[in-house]
């Protein structure tokens, strides 16, 4: 994202004296200034002092007159940054960019900054004058003129250039003066009865939004996150990736979309359109992919209610496994021995871990889901997906007294003891194998309150309707294309709301959720 000292180094070069002198023309503050503000600016003064003749009071109270409004034309832009120096850095464009048939180029935030600038320096009510393109305008098989990249950008009238370049919404062969109406009129048609509703700031983005994870390291953690999903990420204790997450403790940021270099949590307050206005204070879910290569800790999550009140206001932590990896004749931990609060106690206290821990076999492909309350720990030599609310609120009941930078981490015995539901839930309920599920179908695996869960096996084509909010989508295995993105193993997006057909194509496996 632009950050403020660029913005404010475009903001010093638009309303500066930067152009050489053979093209002193191009400047704002030297025409506007003494028209809407009653002088000229003093840089301006200096640099053009020798050519100058004498600019008296009289002089500026002729051209200094009360005006209704201000007109601007606005074209195209160049990019401006602040250097090393402090002082504006002009920046060449990225390789391959957009140009009009005239050769201009396509610049869309000159439109956005040149009017924020205008309207600050010159509180006037502004019309944008004249602003449009010259396409590359061809009949198509279909005897259409389909001429999307001028819907895009917006179109004018071209008074000079209207025989030699392509304007307009009416395409016209010189040769013969046959019209065709091109799809940008029939755009426009629909612009004049929505009332403007259908144009795209009106709209809430259908770009598909790919995120750059967070990886953490933990004491438990291996080498898996880097040699099979490839993140960029040094060490042989990287524990977790949060994939799409908007928590302080590991938010992601935007790339390959309109809001490249947001953090996720930045867009969720500015742009709430974009996850259907959803009634939250925050992004309500986090994903991750966990590789444990040693045993995690026995640990417990609390509820929202408990985790209100003794969290600092934080969410509860609700959350599900889908098990992309495991050793042969696995097991985890999943529930407890204890059958009353008073046993479960004595059981802590006095650490009877095997009489308490109760481990479960799992294996490749298995889902399991982790209600607050749920004594739960991974085990070494599995790696998870994981779905969860948006929280990181754990409370540690054992763990296998390891030490951490020379001490034991941290346990929350009473705080687990308060939340530990008692009895726990039954082995047989705790776990389901969804290895085998139809391919080329969403399939549901859990819903509750907080989350809706499905996977994906693609192979060839399908296609669904993305209707929810939002939907966090998880390559977990494979790659292929998604409306014409193509996406692989360990790739994190979300579709945002109004999305409407989801097209994937290839040979991949997606985890995805909503709420």
């Amino acid at each position: 994202m632009d950050s403020a000292e660029d913005i404010e180094a475009a903001r010093k070069v638009y309303f500066g004296f930067y152009n050489p002198m053979d093209n002193w023309t191009w400047n704002i503050s030297w025409f506007s200034d003494p028209v809407f503000l009653g002088h000229y600016p003093k840089e301006g003064l200096e640099k053009f002092k020798e050519y100058l003749p004498e600019i008296t009071e009289a002089d500026m109270q002729l051209i200094h007159q009360p005006l209704d409004f201000m007109g601007q034309n606005i074209y195209n832009g160049y990019y401006v940054r602040q250097g090393a120096d402090g002082e504006p850095e002009f920046v060449d464009r990225e390789p391959g960019f957009p140009k009009t048939a005239c050769n201009w180029p396509v610049t869309p935030k000159a439109f956005y900054y040149g009017i924020k600038f205008l309207t600050e320096r010159y509180p006037l009510p502004l019309y944008i004058t004249e602003n449009g393109m010259s396409c590359h305008d061809n009949v198509s098989f279909d005897g259409r003129v389909h001429d999307n990249d001028r819907i895009t950008f917006l179109d004018n009238f071209e008074w000079s250039e209207g025989y030699r370049e392509r304007f307009g919404m009416i395409y016209v062969d010189f040769m013969t003066q046959r019209r065709i109406v091109k799809d940008s009129a029939f755009w426009y048609q629909d612009v004049i009865g929505t009332n403007g509703g259908n144009l795209s700031m009106n709209q809430t983005t259908k770009e598909i939004l790919f995120l750059d994870p967070v990886c953490t390291h933990n004491i438990w953690g291996g080498t898996r996150l880097r040699e099979d999903f490839h993140y960029p990420a040094e060490g042989d204790d990287l524990g977790e990736c949060w994939g799409i997450s908007a928590h302080p403790n590991g938010d992601g940021t935007l790339r390959d979309c309109g809001f490249r270099g947001m953090k996720l949590s930045e867009l969720w307050k500015k742009h709430p359109e974009v996850f259907g206005n959803v009634d939250s204070d925050r992004f309500p879910l986090l994903i991750k992919i966990i590789d444990a290569k040693d045993d995690l800790s026995i640990q417990v999550h609390p509820d929202d209610d408990y985790a209100k009140v003794h969290e600092n206001g934080s969410l509860g932590k609700t959350e599900c496994w889908y098990i992309l990896d495991c050793k042969e004749n696995a097991t985890i931990v999943i529930g407890h021995n204890a059958t009353t609060k008073e046993e479960l106690s004595r059981m802590i206290h006095e650490g009877k871990w095997s009489e308490f821990i109760r481990e479960i076999p799992i294996k490749k492909g298995d889902f399991l889901q982790i209600d607050p309350g749920t004594v739960h720990a991974i085990k070494g030599g599995t790696l998870i997906l994981e779905t969860q609310q948006n929280s990181d609120i754990t409370y540690r009941v054992y763990d296998y007294d390891r030490l951490s930078n020379g001490k034991p981490r941290e346990l929350h015995i009473d705080k687990s003891i308060d939340v530990i539901t008692v009895p726990a839930k039954s082995a047989a309920d705790s776990v389901k194998s969804v290895a085998d599920l139809p391919v080329n179908t969403l399939n549901e695996l859990y819903a509750c309150k907080y989350f809706h869960i499905y996977k994906i096996d693609v192979s060839g084509k399908m296609t669904f309707e993305q209707n929810a909010p939002f939907m966090n989508m998880t390559v977990t295995d494979g790659n292929g294309i998604v409306n014409g993105q193509p996406v692989k193993k360990g790739d994190h997006f979300i579709l945002p709301n109004g999305f409407g057909t989801v097209e994937l194509q290839g040979d991949m496996q997606i985890i995805a959720s909503t709420i």
